[in-house]
């Protein structure tokens, strides 16, 4: 009697251990949140650490005695950081795992922003930007090679571009929200605007741990030399993707909008008021969302949807430099924000049509290599050009219209030999 008391007892205490543990996996965290929301809140979490920087950016280089020229020329090394780590990152995010490759992003981007509370001078805030840059890189392609794969072992690849289109409508809210704190946080210590970095990418590396974990996995596995052989033979056969790398490379050209639009305004509007000049600027984003989500044109077919989005960007960044006051600059750099806002989930989507699973992140560093390099040319060359010229409005406003004038020329002759079917 003892004996099978004891036995039923033991029997008892694994089947309900049993059922609590089948209980627990049906009703994790990570199967009870859509695929789609695990996304959203991953990309939220980072660009709110990012968006407390923006509105002040500028404004601390130059309190720490960088120049404008300076400010570019650490943004030219920023970007070329990130191109030349940009293939091994997704060589690993392919071979290894997505989901590590984005934490290894968050570590990188904690150590950037911690690192940036002590900087002082140039080569300071350019060892901060090249860590920052590497966890760039770990994030480029993986993000969106995570939610493509995962969307189609749903079997809804067809909502793809909308995902892509939803995060830019979140990232709008997040960026503008994140702006207005940044500059309340810039108002008592511009080096302050780091802080919330430091503690914004542990958050997302918290969840991707407990939500992203194998989902947005490969659905055929490689290794990290095989993907890149599978990404260059790709490249090599398919016109259209050269296509897409050619507008990336001429899109450079908006980098000079993002380093000058605080000290540009800031004479205008004071400190606080960048962060509604950033606000209203966001409109425009929000936007480009809106009008992404509602085109009905078929997955892997947006070619000239893109070039118009280059045309109206360069349109709204040329306009802010032949303007002056303050409603007009607004307006043209709205507009400038709503192209550039376009343009980010019809590449994606672009692009994830025509590359398959096992090598999509290894791919996306590889177009990104090709296409972003501009973002490490143009810099450098704003640099040369203006590196003895006084930190001023003017000088602000020429750069702006020749990077006006490069969007609008090369993006029309793009259009002019765009592939078809594209």
């Amino acid at each position: 009697m003892k004996t099978g008391s004891i036995d039923r007892v033991t029997f008892s205490k694994k089947t309900g251990a049993d059922v609590l543990q089948t209980v627990a996996s049906c009703c994790s965290l990570e199967e009870f949140v859509r695929t789609e929301h695990k996304y959203y809140l991953y990309d939220a979490v980072v660009d709110f650490g990012l968006a407390m920087t923006v509105t002040a950016y500028a404004p601390f280089l130059i309190s720490i005695g960088l120049t404008l020229g300076e400010v570019s020329l650490i943004n030219a090394f920023f970007w070329l950081t990130i191109v030349l780590a940009e293939i091994p990152t997704g060589m690993l995010a392919d071979g290894k795992s997505r989901a590590w490759s984005l934490k290894m992003g968050c570590v990188f981007f904690t150590l950037g922003a911690f690192a940036y509370l002590f900087a002082n001078g140039f080569w300071s805030a350019l060892v901060c930007e090249c860590v920052i840059g590497i966890g760039m890189a770990f994030f480029s392609g993986a993000e969106q090679a995570w939610v493509t794969d995962a969307l189609h072992r749903e079997g809804r690849d067809h909502e793809r571009r909308k995902v892509f289109a939803t995060a830019g409508v979140i990232r709008g809210f997040v960026m503008v929200v994140g702006g207005f704190l940044g500059s309340i946080f810039a108002l008592s210590n511009a080096r302050l605007i780091w802080l919330p970095m430091i503690i914004t990418s542990p958050l997302a590396w918290l969840v991707v741990h407990k939500l992203m974990n194998g989902q947005g996995e490969p659905i055929h596995k490689m290794t990290e030399v095989e993907a890149l052989r599978a990404s260059v033979s790709l490249l090599k056969s398919n016109r259209s993707l050269k296509w897409v790398i050619g507008m990336m490379f001429v899109f450079g050209a908006v980098i000079s909008f993002n380093h000058f639009w605080s000290p540009y305004f800031q004479p205008l509007v004071g400190t606080m008021g960048l962060s509604w000049v950033w606000a209203i600027m966001y409109i425009g984003l929000a936007l480009s969302a809106v009008i992404v989500r509602r085109l009905s044109i078929p997955q892997g077919q947006e070619a000239a949807w893109i070039a118009a989005s280059v045309v109206v960007t360069g349109i709204g960044l040329g306009g802010v430099g032949l303007s002056s006051g303050l409603l007009l600059p607004l307006f043209m750099a709205t507009m400038h924000e709503c192209g550039r806002g376009m343009l980010g989930p019809l590449v994606d989507s672009f692009v994830q049509h025509r590359v398959e699973s096992g090598y999509r992140a290894t791919f996306g560093s590889l177009q990104s290599l090709l296409g972003k390099i501009s973002l490490a040319i143009v810099p450098a060359l704003i640099w040369l050009t203006i590196r003895h010229d006084p930190n001023t409005p003017e000088t602000i406003r020429f750069v702006w219209f020749v990077c006006g004038l490069v969007l609008i020329i090369g993006s029309l002759m793009l259009f002019l030999v765009r592939p078809r079917n594209a």
